[in-house]
């Protein structure tokens, strides 16, 4: 079973505002439409920079800019998860956890949320390790290849349908998505879940 961090674990919503001032001070003195500049801002909180840099065409040198800027923050004290991690205890299955983003940004994230000892696995696809970033796709067909599996045999749980649950839709895994607050139903999901103590009866149905 493969989990996503933001906005599936990790409740975005409770990382201090302040903490994105440096990347959010460039992005107001960018260049970019207000339109724009409002989408990137939402999209900070629950997609990956490399995401927003594909969907919204960020021109250089503000990419650039908001890449360094980056790739210097820390999350900061009082991030919160959903509260409902737990259960993965109880899941007798391999557990890994894959997110994307800013190597930095990421670990302080999951050391603050203590959530490590949840995974057997935990793979960050770093955005300021260009040479060695891979994307989700890549990583979940490495992942059935060193583990042996058939795509069916592996569970996607996410929130982000361009990212990890459209990588996992794209090779046959199944597909969970977690609609937390904010997060748009995606139709194509094989399942969708409010809360993480729903995983096994879903199992139990694969």
């Amino acid at each position: 079973m493969i989990f996503d961090l933001d906005m599936c674990i990790c409740d975005t919503r409770t990382v201090s505002k302040t903490a994105m001032d440096p990347v959010l001070n460039i992005l107001c003195d960018s260049n970019l439409s207000d339109k724009t500049k409002l989408a990137v801002e939402v999209a900070l909180w629950n997609t990956s920079w490399d995401d927003i840099l594909k969907i919204y065409s960020i021109p250089e040198p503000t990419a650039s800019k908001i890449s360094n800027a980056y790739s210097q923050l820390e999350t900061p004290d009082g991030v919160k998860t959903f509260g409902d991690e737990q259960c993965l205890e109880q899941l007798n299955l391999w557990k890994i956890l894959v997110t994307s983003g800013y190597r930095k940004f990421q670990e302080s994230k999951i050391r603050k949320l203590d959530i490590a000892y949840l995974f057997n696995e935990i793979i960050i696809n770093a955005s300021d390790l260009k040479e060695k970033q891979k994307g989700k796709l890549a990583i979940f067909k490495e992942i059935l290849t060193y583990k042996k599996l058939m795509p069916q045999e592996v569970m996607v749980v996410g929130d982000n349908p361009v990212s990890e649950l459209g990588a996992a839709k794209t090779i046959g895994m199944v597909t969970v998505q977690t609609l937390r607050p904010t997060v748009k139903k995606w139709d194509e999901a094989n399942y969708h879940i409010s809360s993480l103590d729903e995983l096994e009866a879903i199992i139990h149905l694969c």
